[in-house]
Protein backbone atom coordinates (compact mmCIF):
# COMPACT_ATOMS: atom_id res chain seq x y z
CA UNK A 1 0.00 0.00 0.00
CA UNK A 2 0.89 3.54 -1.49
CA UNK A 3 1.78 6.12 1.25
CA UNK A 4 -0.80 8.19 -0.65
CA UNK A 5 -3.91 4.80 -0.76
CA UNK A 6 -2.86 4.66 3.56
CA UNK A 7 -3.28 7.90 4.51
CA UNK A 8 -6.27 8.13 2.20
CA UNK A 9 -7.71 4.77 4.04
CA UNK A 10 -6.48 6.03 7.54
CA UNK A 11 -8.57 9.41 7.03
CA UNK A 12 -11.48 7.05 6.33
CA UNK A 13 -11.02 5.21 9.21
CA UNK A 14 -10.66 8.13 11.75
CA UNK A 15 -13.73 9.79 10.38
CA UNK A 16 -15.89 6.34 10.19
CA UNK A 17 -14.99 5.35 14.16
CA UNK A 18 -14.66 8.99 15.46
CA UNK A 19 -17.86 10.62 13.82
CA UNK A 20 -19.68 7.63 15.17
CA UNK A 21 -19.25 8.58 18.68
CA UNK A 22 -22.15 10.53 19.77
CA UNK A 23 -20.73 14.38 20.65
CA UNK A 24 -17.49 13.76 18.65
CA UNK A 25 -17.25 15.80 15.16
CA UNK A 26 -14.64 17.21 12.90
CA UNK A 27 -13.40 19.22 15.24
CA UNK A 28 -12.22 16.01 17.37
CA UNK A 29 -10.97 13.97 14.12
CA UNK A 30 -7.97 16.75 13.70
CA UNK A 31 -7.51 16.77 17.05
CA UNK A 32 -6.56 13.14 17.35
CA UNK A 33 -4.82 13.10 14.19
CA UNK A 34 -2.72 16.20 15.47
CA UNK A 35 -1.57 14.16 18.34
CA UNK A 36 -1.80 10.15 17.02
CA UNK A 37 1.25 8.27 16.56
CA UNK A 38 1.35 5.80 13.63
CA UNK A 39 2.40 2.35 14.07
CA UNK A 40 3.16 -0.11 10.61
CA UNK A 41 3.53 -4.38 12.15
CA UNK A 42 4.18 -7.04 9.77
CA UNK A 43 2.36 -10.07 10.04
CA UNK A 44 3.43 -11.91 13.30
CA UNK A 45 4.54 -8.68 15.09
CA UNK A 46 3.21 -8.32 18.67
CA UNK A 47 1.81 -5.18 19.78
CA UNK A 48 1.98 -5.71 23.22
CA UNK A 49 2.50 -9.13 25.22
CA UNK A 50 1.98 -10.57 28.45
CA UNK A 51 3.66 -8.95 31.72
CA UNK A 52 3.50 -5.32 29.92
CA UNK A 53 1.43 -2.21 30.66
CA UNK A 54 -0.60 -1.04 28.09
CA UNK A 55 -0.90 2.88 27.97
CA UNK A 56 -2.18 3.31 24.53
CA UNK A 57 -5.81 3.22 22.50
CA UNK A 58 -5.40 1.99 19.18
CA UNK A 59 -7.70 1.87 16.05
CA UNK A 60 -7.00 -0.23 12.97
CA UNK A 61 -6.47 1.20 10.29
CA UNK A 62 -5.76 -1.92 7.79
CA UNK A 63 -5.06 -5.49 8.75
CA UNK A 64 -5.96 -8.05 11.61
CA UNK A 65 -4.98 -8.36 15.06
CA UNK A 66 -5.84 -11.15 17.56
CA UNK A 67 -5.83 -11.45 21.03
CA UNK A 68 -5.24 -14.16 23.01
CA UNK A 69 -3.97 -15.81 27.01
CA UNK A 70 -0.89 -18.19 26.97
CA UNK A 71 -1.73 -21.39 29.52
CA UNK A 72 1.59 -23.13 30.02
CA UNK A 73 4.19 -23.11 27.69
CA UNK A 74 2.61 -24.11 24.02
CA UNK A 75 -1.56 -23.63 24.93
CA UNK A 76 -2.74 -20.22 23.35
CA UNK A 77 -6.85 -19.44 23.59
CA UNK A 78 -8.14 -16.79 21.19
CA UNK A 79 -10.02 -14.54 23.19
CA UNK A 80 -10.24 -11.15 20.47
CA UNK A 81 -9.89 -10.04 16.80
CA UNK A 82 -9.66 -6.86 15.62
CA UNK A 83 -10.96 -5.97 11.91
CA UNK A 84 -9.67 -2.36 10.36
CA UNK A 85 -11.84 0.36 12.17
CA UNK A 86 -11.65 -1.45 15.66
CA UNK A 87 -10.32 -0.23 18.58
CA UNK A 88 -7.14 -2.23 19.87
CA UNK A 89 -5.97 -2.43 23.55
CA UNK A 90 -5.18 -4.30 26.46
CA UNK A 91 -7.94 -2.20 27.89
CA UNK A 92 -7.77 -3.06 31.37
CA UNK A 93 -4.50 -2.40 31.54
CA UNK A 94 -5.10 0.46 29.90
CA UNK A 95 -7.12 1.59 33.01
CA UNK A 96 -5.41 0.27 35.89
CA UNK A 97 -1.68 0.59 34.46
CA UNK A 98 -1.28 -2.88 35.53
CA UNK A 99 0.63 -5.57 33.52
CA UNK A 100 -1.75 -7.74 31.14
CA UNK A 101 -2.22 -11.22 30.69
CA UNK A 102 -2.92 -11.02 27.20
CA UNK A 103 -0.92 -10.92 23.81
CA UNK A 104 -1.65 -9.01 20.93
CA UNK A 105 -0.27 -10.18 17.41
CA UNK A 106 -0.75 -9.22 13.95
CA UNK A 107 -2.79 -11.86 12.00
CA UNK A 108 -1.97 -9.83 8.44
CA UNK A 109 0.46 -6.49 7.63
CA UNK A 110 -1.43 -4.52 9.98
CA UNK A 111 -1.12 -0.37 10.18
CA UNK A 112 -2.82 1.13 12.77
CA UNK A 113 -2.97 4.79 14.50
CA UNK A 114 -2.94 5.21 18.23
CA UNK A 115 -3.16 7.62 21.07
CA UNK A 116 -1.21 7.46 24.77
CA UNK A 117 -3.27 7.55 27.93
CA UNK A 118 -1.51 10.55 28.51
CA UNK A 119 -2.44 11.71 25.39
CA UNK A 120 -5.84 10.99 25.72
CA UNK A 121 -5.82 12.67 29.39
CA UNK A 122 -4.42 15.95 27.88
CA UNK A 123 -7.71 15.96 25.34
CA UNK A 124 -10.10 15.06 28.11
CA UNK A 125 -8.57 18.46 30.38
CA UNK A 126 -9.31 20.45 27.39
CA UNK A 127 -12.94 19.02 26.07
CA UNK A 128 -14.83 16.80 28.04
CA UNK A 129 -16.20 15.65 25.16
CA UNK A 130 -13.17 13.44 24.88
CA UNK A 131 -14.88 11.07 27.75
CA UNK A 132 -17.19 9.95 25.65
CA UNK A 133 -14.40 8.21 23.40
CA UNK A 134 -13.30 6.61 26.83
CA UNK A 135 -16.97 5.99 27.54
CA UNK A 136 -17.60 4.16 23.82
CA UNK A 137 -14.61 1.71 24.15
CA UNK A 138 -15.64 1.17 27.70
CA UNK A 139 -18.98 0.13 26.60
CA UNK A 140 -17.74 -1.92 23.35
CA UNK A 141 -15.14 -4.24 25.09
CA UNK A 142 -17.38 -4.55 27.96
CA UNK A 143 -20.37 -5.72 26.02
CA UNK A 144 -18.14 -8.43 23.64
CA UNK A 145 -16.79 -9.93 26.92
CA UNK A 146 -20.48 -10.09 28.09
CA UNK A 147 -21.76 -11.67 24.98
CA UNK A 148 -18.57 -14.00 24.79
CA UNK A 149 -18.87 -15.30 28.17
CA UNK A 150 -22.31 -15.89 28.06
CA UNK A 151 -22.26 -17.63 24.73
CA UNK A 152 -19.66 -20.35 26.37
CA UNK A 153 -22.17 -20.62 29.03
CA UNK A 154 -25.18 -21.02 26.86
CA UNK A 155 -24.60 -22.35 23.70
CA UNK A 156 -23.09 -24.62 21.52
CA UNK A 157 -20.45 -24.71 19.66
CA UNK A 158 -22.53 -24.42 16.24
CA UNK A 159 -24.40 -21.28 17.71
CA UNK A 160 -21.05 -20.01 19.13
CA UNK A 161 -19.90 -20.16 15.36
CA UNK A 162 -23.07 -18.73 14.00
CA UNK A 163 -22.48 -15.41 16.70
CA UNK A 164 -18.59 -15.38 15.59
CA UNK A 165 -19.81 -15.21 12.00
CA UNK A 166 -22.39 -12.38 12.86
CA UNK A 167 -19.63 -10.41 15.01
CA UNK A 168 -16.74 -10.53 12.52
CA UNK A 169 -18.02 -10.60 8.82
CA UNK A 170 -16.24 -12.48 6.66
CA UNK A 171 -13.98 -13.84 9.06
CA UNK A 172 -13.97 -16.95 7.44
CA UNK A 173 -12.52 -15.55 4.01
CA UNK A 174 -9.55 -14.17 6.15
CA UNK A 175 -8.65 -15.86 9.47
CA UNK A 176 -6.96 -19.47 9.83
CA UNK A 177 -9.81 -22.28 10.87
CA UNK A 178 -7.11 -22.55 13.60
CA UNK A 179 -7.76 -19.35 15.19
CA UNK A 180 -11.30 -19.16 14.73
CA UNK A 181 -11.58 -22.50 16.40
CA UNK A 182 -9.14 -21.45 19.49
CA UNK A 183 -11.58 -18.45 19.90
CA UNK A 184 -14.53 -20.72 20.27
CA UNK A 185 -12.89 -23.48 22.31
CA UNK A 186 -12.68 -26.23 19.97
CA UNK A 187 -9.92 -28.24 18.20
CA UNK A 188 -10.07 -27.45 14.27
CA UNK A 189 -10.86 -30.72 13.20
CA UNK A 190 -14.14 -30.41 15.38
CA UNK A 191 -14.56 -27.00 13.78
CA UNK A 192 -14.63 -28.59 10.26
CA UNK A 193 -17.29 -30.86 11.46
CA UNK A 194 -19.46 -28.37 12.82
CA UNK A 195 -19.39 -26.28 9.58
CA UNK A 196 -19.99 -29.88 7.53
CA UNK A 197 -23.03 -30.02 10.06
CA UNK A 198 -24.22 -26.59 10.10
CA UNK A 199 -24.16 -26.54 5.94
CA UNK A 200 -26.39 -30.28 6.24
CA UNK A 201 -29.03 -29.08 7.69
CA UNK A 202 -29.64 -25.54 6.42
Amino acid sequence: MNTESLLAEERTALDSVLLGIEGLDERHVAEFRQVMFRKPLNKKDFLITEGTTCNFIGIVVSGIMRSFIRAGESDEFNNDFYFERDFVSAYTSFLTSLPTNCNIQALTDVNLVYITSEQYQALVSRDNEWLKLGKYIAETFFIRKCKRETSFLKHSAAQRLESVLQLYPGIEQRVSQYHIASYLGVKPESLSRIKLLTYINK
